[in-house]
């Protein structure tokens, strides 16, 4: 298991919002508009090229 904190953005599964947390410092958020649990959609551990 990773020790380090590491960032990660969270999406909506219903209205589709996104906020970035940083885990395992912040518990998994629920949506500010909807008020349901909120899913990790990816890490932000590495650079990326568009």
């Amino acid at each position: 298991m990773r020790d380090k904190i590491e960032p990660v953005e969270v999406v909506c599964p219903k209205c589709k919002h996104t906020e970035i947390i940083y885990l395992p410092k912040e518990e998994m958020p629920k949506c500010p508009k909807c008020k349901k649990e909120m899913v990790i959609s990816e890490l932000l551990d590495e650079g990326k090229s568009y």
